[in-house]
């Protein structure tokens, strides 16, 4: 009697840790197709996210209308590449990177772009009425935005774009280049290959260098002068009118320099760059003029 107590107590318990089991179980696959079911609805809320962001999108300014003079815009596609287009008056700058849509609620848009301050940046964005939203904090409830962005066909920047692209592949190109020749060389070399040069001026007074090439601060330059004989200098002139070579220790810190410098354009005459070198070329030189020592200046820093 008591062995078929034992036995039945056995059995019981058996029975009992068979139903613990099963429950385990059924509490753990509840618990995989719930979670199954949030990745299935957080995949379909970033591909959803992802779709809408596919295309181009302007800069609004705060008053409402597109400006002609300030040029922002994105340009998503679906492959996961972005282009960002930013400019003023005219001169307009193209970054490429990557995209993808991140955060836990699939609201954070990541960008990994080429010649931007902050090349990797994570900003939450919301759609609504063909208008993205981009803001810069990481309070889901704030309701103020940095920017806005309108989603159109074509950019009103559009007749731009080609030019600042193959300026784009140009600067990528010129990244790789470094000229070793001093700037007195490469005036020599202007000179015999038919520019009319005439005197020179190599800077060697490293406070008077530091003086002229201090903006934007870039003291780690070589920079010689020369005269253009086709020019009616002036007597009692500083310094001959024609124009200059500077070269700096990289492309990164000559592109400074150029960009510094063709901001004053007007003032301070046309400036050439390749590589780690730029040509400047005074204002009182013609313009047909400047054509020759820039094909010159393409031959010589290659």
């Amino acid at each position: 009697m008591k062995k078929s107590m034992k036995k039945d107590s056995f059995f019981q318990m058996g029975e009992i840790n068979i139903r613990k089991m099963q429950t385990r179980t059924g509490i753990k696959g509840l618990v995989i197709l719930l979670f199954l079911v949030s990745s299935l609805l957080v995949l379909s809320g970033c591909a959803e996210n992802k779709a809408v962001l596919v295309g181009n999108w302007e800069l609004v300014p705060s008053e409402g209308d597109l400006n002609d003079t300030a040029m922002t815009g994105y340009a998503f596609s679906e492959n996961g590449s972005v282009t960002f287009y930013n400019g003023y008056d005219g001169k307009l700058m193209v970054s490429e990177g990557q995209w993808q849509i991140g955060g836990i609620h699939k609201n954070y848009l990541e960008l990994f772009l080429d010649d931007v301050d902050t090349p990797k940046r994570k900003i939450r964005f919301k759609v609504a009425d063909e208008t993205l939203y981009l803001f810069s904090d990481s309070e889901e409830g704030k309701t103020t935005y940095d920017s806005r962005y309108q989603k159109t066909e074509q950019f009103s920047f559009e007749s731009l774009i080609a030019a600042a692209k193959k300026q784009k592949a140009k600067e990528q190109q010129d990244a790789q280049l470094f000229c070793t020749l001093s700037p007195q060389e490469i005036i020599e070399q202007l000179k015999a290959m038919g520019q009319p040069i005439g005197q020179v001026v190599v800077y060697t007074d490293p406070d008077y260098a530091t003086g002229l090439l201090k903006q934007p601060n870039l003291q780690l330059a070589q920079a010689a002068r020369f005269e253009d004989t086709s020019i009616e200098q002036v007597e009692n002139q500083i310094e001959p009118i024609g124009g200059s070579v500077e070269v700096y220790q990289d492309y990164a810190v000559a592109k400074q320099r150029y960009d510094y410098l063709t901001v004053f354009s007007d003032a301070a005459g046309t400036t050439y760059q390749i590589g780690n070198i730029l040509l400047r070329l005074d204002n009182a030189l013609q313009s047909e003029k400047r054509a020759p020592y820039e094909a010159a200046f393409l031959e010589i820093v290659k």
